[in-house]
């Protein structure tokens, strides 16, 4: 009896740490898709006993142990900055420009940012106030790692959405080799040519530059002046205390790279979120004599961004393939017209709606999400890229041989049937985006699974110190060893001056007599 009232008692004591344990979810990139991913994992955190508080761009009810701090109208006030020529994204096709692009987009989303009322609120939080973990978004908003000082700095765990960014190695000892390893701008698979893998390098280089000179001296006087007063180490340094990476990847679907221990990857982890088809959607999907397809272009482009005239020309394509379903993601501003094997809807379940058999094709921008839900249920895809990542995503459908892509500013009724009849009528694409589906789902855990033990993990350790890489505390020129090739190539100079001094002949006295003459 004694036994099992401490048992019982220890049970208890072990239930209320868990549910003490405080978490800090900073959602610092304003994007939907990201909303939809991180959402998966502070759920269930929340539903795991964990107290939460969050940054948040989506509008979200507070709860008892789920605290939202909204960033009202943040999509606005992005839209107003990018309304020039946001939706040119021509320049986005050249790597150097996808890339300088990227991070303008991060620094003028995080000037946007800084200002929010909802980070003011945090910054109230009395600084003894406990947090036991801090889980930051590292794809931007680099600066608001700020509250890691601020709270007394507790661990930090880095998660994306965005894949594997090129930055990660920042955060983690990941060796780079770009002569095989395609930088996300490009549209490079791992076997390069040579001219591409001097391409590949250089975007590599120009990518770490832009970053380390420009972005992130700007992240740190962004840092400063949100944390006024404080004396904080370089955002440079404070990202590298991840003690955890988490990456939305897998090895099914993306090109091989070598991850240390603490990079762990749960990619797709999104995936399996409830979704349901509406009554109508199901009625106009059993309708179709070939089954449907689904145009979408996810939440950061929109069909209509396309022009008025591409935007005819596809409908006129959908409306002379009458045996398949059209559900085309599409707020409709131009009010047309549509036919009976077109449903036109601002919001698709996409997820749910790949599931369903009778879906045959998705024509999709690019984005991660997208691919994987498609890759998840084996349905082929069309991809037309506009910007960042969505362009290497492309390329690995293309090289798994379960798509074709579609460059934006070529995409027309002419190439979306023909890509459309490429992937219809030849069965070998369909089998083989059902071969990846069973390597994509045959895991020993859930993705979501295995990135909230990892999360726990790092609470309950405090960290997760042993998976640190020795190379975190050395500088570049001790992890490549260039202290030693210098000491080295200094002693063999020193040989060889010796060697060339001693190695003259003498000089005789017929010599020096013929040399006065």
């Amino acid at each position: 009896m004694a036994l099992w009232l401490v048992s019982y008692f220890m049970l208890v004591a072990m239930s209320c740490c868990v549910r003490a344990e405080n978490i800090l979810f900073l959602q610092s990139t304003p994007s939907k898709s990201h909303h939809i991913w991180n959402r998966q994992i502070f759920d269930r955190l929340y539903e795991n006993g964990h107290n939460l508080t969050i940054l948040s761009f989506e509008k979200e009810t507070s709860v008892p142990g789920k605290t939202f701090l909204v960033m009202d109208g943040f999509y606005e006030k992005m839209l107003a900055a990018f309304s020039d020529g946001s939706e040119d994204f021509s320049s986005y096709e050249n790597p150097f420009g996808n890339i300088m692009n990227v991070y303008q987009y991060y620094t003028v989303c995080g000037r946007i940012l800084e200002e929010q009322d909802a980070i003011k609120r945090l910054l109230e939080y009395p600084k003894t106030f406990r947090f036991d973990l801090v889980i930051h978004d590292f794809t931007m908003g680099q600066f608001l790692l700020g509250f890691l000082e601020h709270f007394r700095k507790p661990p930090l765990v880095s998660i994306s959405p965005y894949n594997i960014p090129s930055y990660t190695q920042y955060l983690a000892d990941i060796p780079l080799y770009p002569t095989y390893v395609p930088h996300p701008a490009s549209s490079f698979s791992p076997q390069m040519s040579f001219i591409e893998r001097v391409k590949n390098t250089l975007y590599w280089a120009f990518d770490m530059l832009y970053r380390q000179q420009v972005y992130m001296p700007n992240e740190n006087q962004r840092m400063k002046r949100v944390f006024q007063g404080a004396n904080l180490t370089h955002v440079k340094l404070l990202e590298r205390r991840s003690e955890l990476v988490l990456v939305n990847s897998d090895h099914a679907l993306d090109f091989y790279q070598l991850l240390p221990p603490n990079v762990v990857q749960v990619g797709g982890l999104h995936i399996k979120r409830a979704e349901e088809i509406p009554a109508m959607m199901k009625q106009f999907m059993a309708r179709a004599s070939r089954g449907v397809i689904v145009f979408s272009f996810g939440t950061n482009v929109q069909s209509e961004m396309l022009g008025p005239e591409v935007n005819r020309q596809l409908l006129e394509l959908f409306r002379s393939t009458p045996e398949y379903g059209f559900i085309w993601k599409h707020a409709n501003a131009e009010k047309m017209t549509m036919p009976p094997n077109v449903l036109m809807t601002s919001w698709v379940p996409q997820s749910a709606v790949l599931a369903d058999g009778r879906t045959k094709l998705l024509v999709s921008h690019g984005g991660l999400l997208s691919l994987q839900e498609a890759a998840w249920n084996g349905v082929p895809v069309i991809g037309v890229p506009f910007f960042a990542d969505q362009f290497s995503n492309v390329r690995r459908m293309e090289v798994a041989g379960i798509g074709v892509g579609i460059p934006s500013t070529k995409l027309n009724a002419e190439t979306l049937k023909e890509a459309m009849d490429k992937l219809l009528n030849e069965p070998g694409y369909r089998a083989r985006a059902k071969e990846l589906s069973i390597r994509f789902r045959t895991q020993p855990e859930t993705p979501l699974d295995r990135a909230i033990f990892w999360i726990e993990k790092v609470i309950a350790g405090k960290g997760l110190r042993y998976l640190r890489s020795p190379a975190r505390d050395m500088a570049p020129y001790q992890v490549y060893g260039l202290d030693m090739v210098a000491v080295v190539l200094l002693i063999v100079l020193g040989y060889y001056l010796i060697f060339k001094r001693h190695s003259k002949p003498p000089v005789t006295a017929g010599d020096a007599k013929a040399k006065t003459q």
